[in-house]
C-alpha cells in the first residue's frame, strides 16, 4: 500500500469535562447522565438525529427496559405520557416521538451537541485518552476532554486509542445483520403484531424460489399509532464490520432482499396485497462488531450461573440470541438474571476512557445476551456517572466505586 504523508494543524474547538462519542442508546444516556450531575458534556453524532438503532435502525421492541431505573424508566415513561408506546408486545415506540424526546432530555441537561459528526482519532497522552478529533462540515478539529466515553457501536475511540479486542466467535465469524423496513396499509390481522414465517415461506414458494427464505424467524411489528410497521426479517451474513467495503456490500444486499421480499408479499401473500413499502432503515443492524478486553469478560458461564458482582451496573434478563453466521436460524437459550459489572466498562491498558454498549468487555456468546438496547442504555448512564465521578474527584475511572456511581440514579 503506498502512504502520503500529511502534516495537520488541528484547531481546538473546545475542552470539556466529558466528550461523549455516538448518539445511540448508550451514548445518550451517558451524555445526559454525566450533564446532569453536572459535568460539562460534547456529544458527537455523525447521524441528523439522536438514538441510533432505536431511531435510524427502526429497532422495535425495546428490549431488556421493564426492570431498568433511572433513564431508561424515564424515557419509557415519556413515550407513555406522549401516548407513543405500546403496540408490539407493549415494548414499542413512535419513532420520530423517541428522536425530539432524547433531543429534549438531551437540551434540558445541558448536553452540548454536535450531528454530522465523527470521531476520526484520538489524542493521547502516554497511556490516557485526552480528547478526540472531529470531522464535520466546518473541518477537522480537536475536542479535548477529562474524560472520553466510547459509544459508537463498534468501539472506534478505543481501538484508535489501542485497546485490545475480539470479534466475533471462535472462527472470527459475526452475526448476521439486519436492515429493517418500514412499511404501511398494515392488514387488520396483523395489528398487533406477529412472526410472519408461514406467509414468507409460502410467498417465496409461489414465487419459485424457496430457498431465497433470508430468515426463518421473521416479524411484522407495528409502530404505536401508526398504520406503519417494520419487518424484522432481512439477514447479510459473512461480511467483515470492520470493513466499510463490505459493510457497502451489505447495506446494498439488503436494500436488495427488502425488494425481493415486498414483491413477493405483495404478489403471492393475500393479506399483504394492499401492503406499500415506505423505506429501507438509514442505519443498517450491525449485531456483533468489536468487543473490548476490559478488566473483567462476561462469558456464557456468568449467565447461566446468574452471578452477581460487587460493581454490578446493571441486571440482564435478555436470553442468548445469536443469529447465526450461516443458515437462517438463530440459537437462543435462557439466561439466570446476571450483572454487568462496571469493569467491563473499562479497557485494559488506558486511561480516561470508558467504554459502552454492545462492544463492552464480553464474549461472543455473552454479548448476544447484553447487546439489547435496554442493557446499552443502562450502560450509557452508568459510563457517564462514572465518568463526572472521575473528573471531579481527579482520580482514575478505575478508582470509581460503584456506590459513587449508584448514587447517581433517580
Amino acid at each position: 500500500m503506498d502512504y502520503i504523508k500529511e502534516t495537520l494543524q488541528t484547531p481546538v474547538a473546545g475542552s470539556y469535562d466529558v466528550v461523549v462519542c455516538g448518539g445511540g442508546p448508550a451514548g445518550v444516556c451517558a451524555a445526559i447522565g454525566a450533564a446532569r450531575c453536572g459535568a460539562s458534556v460534547l456529544l458527537v453524532e455523525e447521524q441528523w438525529s439522536l438514538g441510533g438503532m432505536w431511531t435510524g435502525g427502526f429497532v422495535n421492541p425495546l428490549f431488556d427496559y421493564a426492570n431498568k431505573d433511572g433513564l431508561m424508566k424515564e424515557i419509557v415513561d415519556t413515550l407513555k405520557e406522549r401516548g407513543e408506546w405500546g403496540g408490539f408486545w407493549d415494548k414499542s415506540f413512535n419513532y420520530e416521538y423517541m428522536r425530539a424526546i432524547l433531543e429534549e432530555k438531551c437540551a434540558g441537561a445541558g448536553v452540548d451537541l454536535l450531528y454530522g459528526t465523527r470521531a476520526v482519532d484520538i489524542i493521547k497522552d502516554d497511556n490516557r485518552v485526552t480528547g478526540i478529533i472531529t470531522e464535520n462540515t466546518d473541518g477537522r478539529h480537536a475536542y479535548l476532554a477529562s474524560c472520553t466515553i466510547d459509544a459508537t457501536g463498534n468501539a472506534h475511540i478505543a481501538a484508535k486509542a489501542g485497546a485490545a479486542f475480539q470479534l466475533g466467535n471462535e472462527d472470527g465469524d459475526c452475526q448476521a445483520m439486519t436492515l429493517m423496513f418500514l412499511v404501511a396499509n398494515i392488514p387488520e390481522d396483523y395489528i398487533k403484531g406477529k412472526m410472519v414465517y408461514e406467509e414468507l415461506n409460502d410467498a417465496f414458494t409461489a414465487a419459485g424460489k424457496p430457498e431465497r427464505v433470508p430468515f426463518k424467524v421473521p416479524y411484522l411489528i407495528p409502530v404505536p399509532n401508526t398504520h406503519f410497521g417494520v419487518f424484522q426479517l432481512t439477514h447479510m451474513r459473512g461480511y467483515n464490520p470492520l470493513s466499510a467495503r463490505e459493510l457497502t456490500n451489505a447495506t446494498i444486499e439488503g436494500r436488495a432482499q427488502v425488494i425481493e421480499v415486498f414483491e413477493a408479499f405483495k404478489r403471492y401473500c393475500p393479506a399483504f396485497t394492499g401492503l406499500e413499502l415506505i423505506s429501507s432503515a438509514p442505519l443498517l443492524g450491525v449485531r456483533e462488531t468489536r468487543r473490548i478486553e476490559g478488566e473483567y469478560t462476561l462469558v456464557a458461564e456468568d449467565l447461566a450461573e446468574g452471578r452477581k458482582f460487587e460493581d454490578g451496573i446493571t441486571t440482564v434478563t435478555f436470553g442468548v440470541d445469536i443469529h447465526v453466521s450461516c443458515g437462517t436460524e438463530q440459537k437462543c437459550w435462557p439466561v439466570k438474571p446476571y450483572q454487568i459489572p462496571y469493569r467491563c466498562l473499562i479497557p485494559r491498558g488506558l486511561e480516561g476512557l470508558l467504554v459502552a454498549g454492545k462492544t463492552i468487555s464480553g464474549s461472543h456468546e455473552a454479548m448476544a445476551s447484553y447487546r439489547v438496547t435496554g442493557n446499552c442504555a443502562a450502560m450509557g448512564e452508568a459510563a457517564g456517572f462514572a465518568a463526572y465521578e472521575a473528573v471531579k474527584q481527579n482520580k482514575s475511572v478505575r478508582n470509581v466505586t460503584i456506590n459513587e456511581i449508584l448514587s447517581h440514579k433517580q
